[in-house]
């Protein structure tokens, strides 16, 4: 199969190796040439735009039978997250509409769920928010559904993985706290658990839908950083209060996702079916 991974990096990168991996003929697309040179030892073919451009995509011939849409706004604020999700969707959606895959996959994010009482959310949970970001990205879906039947939506949770881990980074070099009474729930989920889906929606083929990509243990802060400091024999974080959510640049939701639509669709198995087997990869890599 010929694939196009539109926004190839930390989990684009991956995914490519693997497709690669099992014989497809992949093309990733950068905005910058600087890891071209990595991309092709890899065995992804490198190709560079920018898709927030008029008309930049136009430059693929469009026949591929699968393409995947990672885009990520490089961790930027509010104007970089609209550019990637907001004129970049746009730009993506209506150059879809010429090209004739077989399947569309979106990597969408478990941050449009905005609810914060510690309840389970599933994927009917979401409605359409009012946090900035989170609307955009609600919008960004609607975008890329309409394209047509062959599409379909991954609400990533939090991503780690080898170099990545927000909160397991800060730990390891002493720089975190707990907020509050640490009872606020995480959602994780390993880069390879998220690749692993992705792979098994484009062998589906033909299929379409909405599901959350998560681990099956959501875990409070308290219990996460608990597991690392008896595993690492490091101390427990420090305790500080809550933050006022004012002071945030995005709004702190609390709740437990739930992965059990996509294991009983895809009869999928995580690899890291919790934080435990993946970070245990990582002390002990």
């Amino acid at each position: 199969m010929r694939a196009l991974i539109i926004g190839c990096g930390y989990v684009g990168e991956a995914l490519g190796q693997r497709l690669v991996a099992l014989g497809h003929d992949v093309t990733g697309i950068r905005r910058s040439r600087e890891h071209n040179d990595r991309l092709a030892k890899l065995g992804i073919r490198p190709f560079n735009l920018d898709i927030t451009g008029e008309g930049a995509l136009a430059k693929l011939d469009g026949r591929y039978d699968w393409i995947v849409i990672t885009v990520s706004s490089a961790r930027g604020g509010e104007a970089a997250y609209e550019r990637a999700f907001g004129t970049g969707t746009r730009r993506i959606a209506q150059w879809l509409k010429t090209a004739s895959a077989s399947s569309v996959v979106f990597i969408s994010s478990t941050g449009i769920y905005r609810q914060t009482n510690a309840e389970w959310v599933f994927e009917n949970g979401a409605t359409p928010p009012e946090n900035t970001t989170s609307k955009i990205l609600w919008e960004a879906e609607q975008t890329i559904s309409a394209v047509g039947p062959l599409v379909t939506l991954l609400r990533s949770s939090g991503i780690y993985g080898p170099g990545r881990g927000h909160l397991f980074q800060q730990f390891m070099s002493g720089n975190a706290v707990i907020e509050g009474d640490g009872k606020r729930f995480l959602n994780m989920v390993h880069r390879d658990d998220l690749v692993g889906s992705i792979v098994a929606v484009l062998e589906l083929e033909n299929g379409s839908g909405l599901f959350n990509i998560t681990d099956d243990e959501p875990v409070t802060q308290l219990d996460f950083f608990k597991w690392l400091s008896e595993t690492t024999g490091r101390p427990i974080p420090p305790f500080v209060p809550e933050l006022d959510t004012s002071t945030r640049k995005r709004d702190i939701t609390n709740k437990r996702v739930s992965n059990k639509l996509f294991k009983e669709t895809f009869g999928f198995k995580y690899k890291h079916p919790t934080f435990r087997e993946g970070l245990a990869e990582e002390l002990n890599g």
